[in-house]
Formats: structure tokens, C-alpha cells, sequence
């Protein structure tokens, strides 16, 4: 999980301390890349990408040597540095605001959109940054879902804001100018080399209910209308 909820947000003091948190477990090495990263990567590692909420360079570090990250935690902005990786150390939407129209290819949007207070605002202004068949991967949490259920995991612990389901994400894309190419699923609990390969079957096999079963998914989607017309 990354986030890039605004920490100066006055009233919110434990939405701080928990990306506070989040930050320490990232640099101790805990929620590490996800295991169906590889099949969404091919879509962005060769175009110039803009990775909003980019933690310490998590998926970053993948990408071309032109691509740029915001990030704002502080720690997190830092450690991504260290690493020679380029980092714009601010709020979602005022990273996006400084950044300059039609100037990146790709935008990865990974599970960020869940914490912000205007996710239409936010796609708004991806769409601004993107050039014309920009591409936009966008990673969300599933609420919804058999792992939530039977674990009890509750994702609303005071950092997600929105819950997304597919329809709700396509329709979020269409009204601010996008062309949803694929939808691929997450399963859970799975890391590593067996993680990867597991997930690109979970893909591949004709399975129905997926989201239901499934722990998050990425959406890929294409700039097809420019807004700012």
C-alpha cells in the first residue's frame, strides 16, 4: 500500500501516524512488490512514467531512467533518492499540478487512488500529464472480497477512503477521458518467483467471480479524450 494522502491535513492526526508506520515497515522490508507486478509492467517499462505514491522506489527502480516519482513521506521520498532514482517529494495533487501537460507517456497509479479525497481530480489531472495514448495503470484494493471475509482483514483501517469495484474504477476512467485496455487480478499471500507464476495463471485460467476471489487488480487503460480541450 502506498499513499499519498496530504499528512499536513489538519483534524486527521491518525491518518498520519498510520502512513507514518507504513514508512517504517516499507524500509524494514515489508510489503514488498506485488506478485502480479510482472504482468502489468511490459504495458509502462520501456515509456517515460510518472509513479505517483512511489514509496522508496518500490516499482519505480523498474522503470526507464526518465521516469519520475512523488512521494510524500519524507523517509520514504529520501530512500528512493539514495537509490539515484528521481523523486518529487509532495501531496498527490500537488505533484500533479507542478507537473507539465502531455509530458509523460505512462502514469502507474498504484494503490493511491483509495486514500485521496478526489480521486475524479486526480484522474483529471493524470489525464492533463499524459500525451496523447498515454498509458495509465491503475492498481486498487479489492473491499469486497473472500480473503476480507474469511481473515477479517479490513482494509478501511483510517487510511482508505473509497472502496472501488471494477465497474465503479471503468466508469471513473470513461468520464475523465480513458479507454480501459485489461483488467488483471491479485491474488494474495503469494510472493516471490511461486507468487508470479501463480498469479499469471489466476489470469490466464477462464475463471468467473474473479474479483470476488481476488484480492486487488490493476486496470490499464489508455488517454483516448483530452480534457483540457
Amino acid at each position: 500500500m502506498k499513499s499519498t494522502q496530504n499528512c499536513k491535513t489538519k483534524g486527521r492526526p491518525q491518518l498520519f501516524t498510520n502512513y507514518a508506520q507504513y514508512a517504517e515497515k516499507r524500509l524494514s522490508g515489508s510489503f514488498g512488490e506485488m506478485g502480479s507486478w510482472p504482468l502489468v509492467l511490459p504495458f509502462i517499462k520501456e515509456k517515460r512514467t510518472l509513479d505517483i505514491g512511489c514509496s522508496d522506489g518500490l516499482y519505480l527502480r523498474y522503470l526507464s531512467h526518465e521516469s519520475v516519482g512523488i512521494e510524500q513521506l519524507p523517509k520514504l521520498a529520501h530512500a528512493a533518492r539514495k537509490k539515484g532514482l528521481t523523486v518529487i517529494n509532495a501531496d498527490t495533487m500537488d505533484g500533479l499540478k507542478e507537473t507539465s501537460t502531455s509530458s509523460y507517456e505512462a502514469v502507474l497509479f498504484s494503490h493511491v487512488m483509495e486514500h485521496i479525497e478526489s480521486p475524479i481530480a486526480a484522474l483529471r489531472e493524470i489525464n492533463r500529464v499524459l500525451k496523447k495514448e498515454g498509458v495509465l495503470v491503475l492498481g486498487l484494493p479489492i473491499e469486497n472480497c473472500l480473503v476480507r471475509h474469511v481473515l477479517g482483514h479490513d482494509y478501511f483501517d483510517g487510511t482508505h477512503l473509497y472502496a472501488f469495484t471494477i465497474r465503479n474504477a471503468r466508469k471513473l476512467l470513461s468520464l475523465t477521458g480513458f479507454r480501459v485496455k485489461e483488467v488483471l487480478f491479485h491474488l494474495p499471500k503469494f510472493k516471490g518467483k511461486y507468487g508470479r507464476k501463480l498469479n499469471r495463471v489466476w489470469n490466464f485460467l477462464p475463471i468467473p467471480f474473479k474479483e470476488y476471489f481476488s484480492m486487488a487488480y490493476w486496470i490499464v487503460a489508455i488517454k483516448e479524450k483530452d480534457l483540457s480541450g
